[in-house]
């Protein structure tokens, strides 16, 4: 029968303190990450260095599972009896709470080893003249016992029985654990796989600094290979930046990774641009790594700690960005134009900058100094130049696969911008509207084709008999609509399989040469201000249409094209098609031919 009161005081607080210990040692997403928590105490108590290594004892005759050895070894200050009663084996009890440059402080470093479940771990320490040496179980039980001989720092082993084909895979990921969590650890740390060679002990009088007497990268069982380094980044263009012991490396990168630590040791690295907090929209495009000995990462320990030195940590790194991008405006003035290979990337980050921080805007003569390639003898023009262009055109021209289109527009004096990602990139990203633009839209950036023409001019001998005098008619009743203001000739462009994907007509000069095809435009002049010639397309539906059916009659044929014609122009205004109508009108009573 159960208790009606529960379980006793004692049994609650027992099983709360259980759980508790429970959830400090699966805290972790890898069970391994307990290596780092060991690092870092060892790195607390003044280690000049931290040993990493792993040996292996075959299985037993009979058996499949040997014994894999995890040893994490210091010459740190070590501990005596009282720091193990009132350190090492109470929870949340640590001397670390009142010292900002240590980052363990919450007392569940040693806790983790657990994450293992090892099935025996070895903890020898000494201080002040004592030595202890605790044996913990499965169970987290544990024996002390006083030693004689003394101990220098704390040396802590973990037996962990698997079958002989996880070997292999355990060591590679201790490996791994340790570079992650250590790549710039300020306080050496060495890892070393003993796993396929003999155990050798370790003697107290070894020269401690022996393992970095060689800096020569060793092979795999070969001897101790260091983990720490210097803070390097993955990125083709990168700047240091170093201010009140704030250190930052910045660059940029195909896929921006965001790394922060302390004391060189990982606390934080991740793609995740929440851990940018405000900064994400200004700098979550470059790559950097952050270190500072006052950053600590959240109780949790999945972010960091957005504090009054974080704020003081992303200043820092503010700063270096700014410096990148004076490097990267730099790189872009010494990179040949024609050299896509090396200017694309450039153009690609210096479109992320000006998305992100607004270079285009904040930086004085930027449109004047940014230079784009460009296809003719010139080779390139500036941003200002191109932009100036676009309020002419109507459009930011691409250079058309047609080479003949090509240098007839270059000869016009325009520039045409080769179409690469890059480049596109760049000029979506300074898009600024003018000031006087009355409705926004997004910058027209298309191929020089679609906005022009060079087309085979098509004389009156060449037409046949049907199309010369269609032709002849629709140009007089164009020339009488308009005053005189607007010419009519034929051409042939797109060819039979263009068919209505063509244009009816087209702007241009009247002796040839380039036609610009209709286009929307925020302003143009009054339609009895605009002297203009419009070029016919032969090979054009309508235009075809027509011819058949002025064989049977040619004055409505004629009327139709030219209407036809100024519609597809949009340019004339109602006037002209009044005055059209009445020539027209005129021409039928008179029974002209």
């Amino acid at each position: 029968m159960s208790d009606p009161q529960g379980p006793a005081p004692l049994a609650r607080s027992q099983t709360l303190a259980d759980q508790a210990l429970e959830n400090l040692v699966n805290q972790f997403a890898r069970p391994l990450d307990f290596l780092r928590e060991l690092v870092q105490n060892s790195i607390d108590a003044g280690s000049p260095r931290v040993e990493v290594w792993l040996a292996w004892s075959d299985p037993e005759p009979g058996s499949d599972a040997g014994v894999l050895e995890i040893h994490v070894d210091d010459s740190g200050e070590g501990m005596d009896e009282a720091l193990i009663d009132t350190q090492l084996t109470r929870m949340f009890s640590s001397t670390k709470e009142d010292d900002l440059t240590k980052i363990g402080k919450f007392g569940i470093g040693f806790t983790s080893i657990f994450a293992i479940q090892p099935d025996a771990v070895l903890l020898r320490t000494g201080r002040h003249g004592e030595s202890w040496e605790l044996l913990f179980h499965p169970d987290r039980s544990f024996d002390k016992v006083r030693l004689t001989e003394p101990v220098v720092g704390t040396r802590i082993t973990m037996f962990k029985r698997m079958p002989a084909r996880d070997r292999e895979a355990f060591v590679r990921e201790c490996r791994w654990v340790l570079g992650h969590w250590c790549e710039h650890s300020n306080t050496p740390v060495t890892f070393w796989d003993r796993t396929a060679a003999p155990v050798v002990e370790a003697t107290a009088e070894a020269d401690p600094f022996a393992a970095f007497a060689a800096e020569a990268a060793p092979e795999a069982d070969a001897g101790p290979e260091r983990m720490s380094g210097p803070m390097r980044l993955d990125a083709p263009l990168q700047v240091r930046h170093s201010v009140d012991g704030i250190d930052v490396a910045v660059g940029y990168a195909d896929e921006p990774r965001y790394g922060f630590y302390n004391g060189g040791l990982t606390l934080l690295s991740t793609r995740n641009r929440d851990a940018l907090g405000s900064h994400a929209d200004r700098l979550g495009h470059l790559t950097f790594k952050l270190k500072s000995n006052q950053l600590e990462h959240t109780l949790t320990r999945d972010n960091v700690l957005q504090d009054a030195h974080w704020a003081a940590a992303m200043a820092a790194l503010e700063a270096g960005a700014e410096a990148l991008r004076a490097a990267l405006l730099e790189r872009l003035a010494a990179t040949p134009l024609d050299d896509a290979a090396r200017l694309d990337p450039l153009l690609g980050w210096l479109a992320a900058e000006c998305r992100a921080s607004g270079l285009h805007k904040a930086r004085k003569g930027f449109g004047s100094e940014l230079s784009l390639p460009t296809l003719g003898s010139a080779g390139s023009a500036s941003l200002d130049e191109i932009e100036h262009q676009e309020d002419e055109v109507g459009a930011v021209l691409l250079a058309p696969p047609s080479t003949g289109l090509c240098d007839a527009l270059a000869q016009e004096g325009l520039h045409l911008l080769p179409d690469r990602p890059a480049v596109r990139a760049v000029l979506d990203a300074t898009w600024r509207p003018p000031r006087l633009r009355l409705r926004a839209r997004d910058r027209q950036v298309v191929r020089a084709d679609v906005l022009f023409v060079q087309p085979e001019l098509v004389e009156a001998e060449a037409l046949s008999p049907a199309e010369r005098v269609l032709v002849e008619r629709a140009a007089d009743w164009v020339s009488r609509a308009t005053g005189g203001r607007v010419a009519l000739r034929v051409g042939a462009f797109g060819g039979p399989e263009a068919g209505a994907s063509e244009d009816l007509a087209l702007e241009g000069p009247r002796d040839g040469g380039l036609f610009q095809r209709p286009r929307e435009t925020w302003f143009r002049l009054p339609a009895f201000l605009r002297r203009r010639c419009l070029l016919v397309n032969r090979h054009h539906p309508a235009f075809r249409a027509q011819v058949v059916a002025a064989a049977e009659d040619p004055v409505l044929a004629a009327f139709a094209l030219t209407q036809a014609i100024l519609h597809v122009e949009g340019i004339e205004s109602e006037d002209t098609f009044r005055d059209l109508l009445a020539v027209a009108t005129d021409l039928m009573v008179e029974g002209a031919p």
